[in-house]
């Protein structure tokens, strides 16, 4: 049902409007704040996050938050969820968006949850942007100088550069528990005929348990079936209900076939899909808000259209180019999986129990020497 527009409200115009607030809207929203821009920020679900994966604050990562004073998302641990990471920046969004604690510089700054973005029309002196109050069902209209998409994709009805596919994709299903983990590190099984993985992590501070079934690359899956069996999996170790409703998703890598050169810039899997196995979606996403701003800055600072457009593009250009980076990395990760499956213990997963699943001491070795040692609190 299409909302109501009231057209003869005032238009209100907005340096930068930030489309999506996971942890790449979020930063770009802050440090677009931070330039003193006049930031308008909206979310199409509410201010809670529930993603439960896990994801690695990789060093660029850690910089980029570094600069919008946010000093250690991830409490000295070397992972953590995209849940808390996300929760994390959205409370530090609505204290910058908040008039009676933000900090200087006091630019304009507002902040919508439920609120999506359902039309963008381009015009010579910005983006006309259509908003719905998905509460109430209202829409009005917001002239951004320029748009941060950091919906994940969502915008690509709305006429945006649509992403193609970048790898092969494989179909996994994740949840949290609010079970103490009864095992030191991570933990996991494959199954010999089937191929597939199913491991255990203890989440931040120890207080739950994530698990992950993980299917083959490029084989055909009933979602359905999968669930069922993951849920079986979890009576059997006794982790008692999922904190968040089951689906079996289909993580296939999409990618942007070229970069954009107007006033939207995309950010985090607008651009590109980072594979769920290497855990660096939310950090790649973090580096390319602060690049988008940076960016508009730049753009900005240039009186000439050429060179601002020049600048736009360039931006774009750099963020299309780490996420080609990780694609690459995706792919990789893909084709060495049947050589990751042998350091885990094998047991059918029919009849997996607490003691059937172990550490894989040879990963856990590998992991620590890709991540490096952990982050120290500021």
């Amino acid at each position: 049902m299409t909302g109501q527009t009231n057209r003869g409200a005032p238009l209100q115009e907005v340096d930068v409007l930030v489309a999506g607030l996971g942890p790449g809207g979020c930063v770009a929203a802050l440090a677009a704040h931070a330039e003193g821009f006049s930031t308008l920020a909206v979310e199409a679900r509410g201010p809670e996050a529930t993603r439960p994966q896990l994801v690695l604050v990789r060093p660029g990562a850690r910089a980029a938050l570094q600069q919008i004073q946010v000093h250690d998302v991830t409490e000295g641990r070397r992972t953590t969820t995209l849940r808390h990471v996300e929760n994390r920046l959205r409370r530090t969004v609505e204290a910058a968006a908040n008039p009676a604690t933000a900090a200087p510089p006091r630019s304009a700054f507002d902040l919508h949850w439920h609120t999506s973005v359902v039309r963008l029309e381009p015009r010579i002196d910005g983006v006309l942007a259509t908003l719905r109050d998905e509460l109430a069902g209202t829409e009005r209209r917001v002239l951004a100088r320029h748009v941060v998409d950091a919906a994940g994709g969502r915008l690509e009805s709305l006429g945006r550069p649509a992403r193609a596919p970048a790898g092969p994709g494989h179909v996994v299903v994740i949840a949290e528990y609010a079970t103490p983990p009864w095992f030191g590190s991570l933990v996991g099984v494959r199954d010999p005929a089937t191929h597939e993985l199913y491991s255990l992590f203890p989440t931040w501070k120890r207080q739950s348990v994530i698990a992950y079934l993980d299917t083959p690359p490029r084989q055909q899956v009933d979602g359905a079936a999968l669930i069922r069996r993951f849920e079986s999996i979890a009576a059997r170790l006794e982790l008692g209900p999922p904190l968040q409703p089951l689906q079996a998703i289909d993580v296939a890598q999409l990618l942007l076939p070229r970069s954009a050169d107007d006033r939207v810039i995309a950010i985090g899997d607008a651009v590109g899909t980072v594979d769920v196995l290497l855990g660096a979606g939310a950090s790649a996403a973090i580096e390319d808000g602060i690049d988008a701003v940076r960016g508009i800055a730049a753009a900005r600072r240039d009186r000439s259209p050429r060179g601002s457009q020049s600048h736009l593009r360039a931006t774009s250009e750099r963020i299309l180019a780490r996420h080609r980076s990780w694609a690459r990395r995706g792919r990789l990760m893909l084709a060495l999986r049947p050589l990751f499956e042998r350091v885990w213990p094998r047991a059918p997963l029919t009849a997996v129990e607490r003691g059937t699943v172990g550490p894989p001491p040879l990963l856990w070795a590998a992991v620590r020497f890709v991540c490096g040692r952990r982050p120290q609190p500021s």
